[in-house]
């Protein structure tokens, strides 16, 4: 799949903050449609970005994820081959790797992608990073200067919808320690509606889990549910299978799963090795 640098020309989103705090089974919503539930493991506090018009269900997760509001390639750095071991990486561009596509009843086709950024050395290639994200209609939430960014891995999931494909938009981003990473069971899940015109129901759902993953189960209110399997290193499976996936750059492993028509998202729960 090309990724071309035209395919980065995406809108922005307003965003609205959500400081989340650490009590255990706390709802926790400002926004007339959302939501934030804990459960699973206890886990630090943090803080979260979420879009009006989407739910988000978190089960004892590390690292922060902004809900915002797509295009490219698999698991390369956009425009540029990922460098060998012995190459810096650069990182005045992402890795873009598609999470899943699909195609709806009425004929529009939708694409989830994500670009992960390499962690800066420094507060000058920090800066210069902050300058190529923008370039990239990319901006990490409450970063304001290149050391922001040292030692820190910047992500941007984006979707597409319909006929647009190169009009995608981010809708969940982070920034965390390069090496801060989901263990066991744990897992950050998203819900939105699937064409960024509707109001719901939310019924595409983005994750990342564990590596050690082996499957995980979206389930639907309608009592319904969707199993994903891991995708087996070096196999080749279809974007439009969903799967858990390997991002390049990323610490963890991504999913995307699609609730049936009429129905929408309830919760996701990891199996990991016996």
């Amino acid at each position: 799949m090309s990724a071309d640098r035209e395919n980065h020309d995406m809108t922005h989103h307003d965003i609205a903050l959500l400081l989340a705090d650490a009590a255990d089974e706390v709802e926790i919503g400002t926004a007339p449609t959302q939501a934030l539930i804990r459960g699973g493991r206890r886990r630090k506090a943090r803080r979260w970005a979420v879009a009006a018009a989407a739910a988000l269900v978190v089960a004892g997760s590390t690292g922060a994820l902004a809900v915002t509001g797509l295009s490219g390639g698999d698991g390369r750095q956009v425009t540029a081959a990922p460098p060998s071991p012995t190459v810096v990486q650069d990182v005045g561009r992402p890795y873009r790797t598609t999470l899943g596509t699909g195609r709806e009843a009425d004929g529009n086709y939708w694409w989830v992608y994500i670009d992960v950024w390499a962690a800066p050395r420094d507060a000058a290639e920090g800066a210069a990073q902050l300058a190529a994200m923008g370039e990239y209609g990319e901006a990490p939430v409450d970063v304001t200067e290149g050391s922001d960014l040292v030692g820190k891995i910047s992500y941007f999931v984006l979707r597409s919808y319909g006929a647009a494909k190169s009009q995608g938009s981010v809708k969940i981003q982070g920034t965390a320690p390069a090496s801060e990473a989901l263990s066991g069971n744990d897992n950050e899940a998203a819900s939105m509606p699937l064409d960024p015109d509707s109001n719901g129901p939310n019924r595409l759902v983005i994750g990342y889990v564990a590596k050690t993953a082996q499957a995980v189960t979206c389930t639907w209110k309608d009592g319904t549910t969707t199993k994903l399997d891991k995708v087996p290193a070096h196999t080749d499976v279809s974007v439009d299978q969903p799967a858990i996936r390997t991002a390049q750059g990323s610490p963890n492993a991504w999913f995307v799963c699609l609730a049936p028509q009429g129905t929408e998202f309830e919760s996701a729960e990891v199996t990991v090795p016996g």
